[in-house]
């Protein structure tokens, strides 16, 4: 079916929901998205609106993640403006985002990123030269895997939306000058005409 705002519309789970669904699930996951900025952002309340609420995980992993969710939670591949029952479609390349409905409520309440990466470390999917150890992609806050501020910030670096922005805003303070420069040379190597390839919030060569 083509995803359409008016009719597909979300009522996410909070941070904690999404923890208690995952905390005894053996795969490898973490917060990520705008969520995971404003839970390093740790004000005790969300920094802006959020619409939906995302965790990633590593494609093979999937398998061993998708037990963890409830049976009467359907997982829809988004893919080219379509949603469609996932199935087996994780093994479909071109598929990186699933999106959980409750048809209890009729609302999608959770979404999922597949990631690239292998035990050594997080794989950037849109530019495989960009690479972190595991310990500096993602990291426990609360109790919860999260994806640090450099590897979110670098997925919403390309075109950023005003929300982005934002995001950058609340983000940039919690980096130290090496994370800035990691930041800054990824951006300048795999989206070299973002913005923020000279943004300042990002420190200066």
């Amino acid at each position: 079916m083509r995803y359409d705002p008016r009719r597909h519309l979300w009522s996410a789970l909070s941070v904690a929901q999404v923890r208690a669904l995952f905390t005894t699930c053996p795969a490898r996951w973490w917060l990520s998205g705008g969520w995971a900025i404003d839970h390093w952002h740790g004000s005790g309340s969300p920094s802006r609106p959020h619409g939906d609420i995302d965790v990633s995980t590593l494609r093979p992993a999937l398998p061993a993640l998708r037990p963890a969710l409830p049976a009467d939670l359907r997982p829809f591949a988004a893919r080219r403006g379509h949603l469609f029952p996932l199935g087996k479609r994780h093994d479909d390349p071109e598929v990186h985002n699933i999106w959980v409905h409750d048809p209890g409520r009729d609302r999608f309440v959770l979404q999922i990123n597949l990631e690239d990466g292998a035990e050594t470390g997080w794989r950037y999917r849109r530019d495989p030269r960009i690479t972190l150890p595991w310990d500096s992609a993602v990291a426990s806050v609360d109790s919860v895997p999260t994806g640090t501020p450099v590897t979110q910030l670098l997925w919403k670096s390309p075109d950023p939306r005003p929300r982005d922005e934002h995001d950058l805003d609340v983000a940039h303070h919690l980096l130290g000058p090496a994370q800035r420069r990691w930041l800054r040379d990824a951006v300048r190597l795999a989206h070299p005409h973002s913005p923020w390839a000279d943004d300042p919030r990002l420190g200066h060569p």
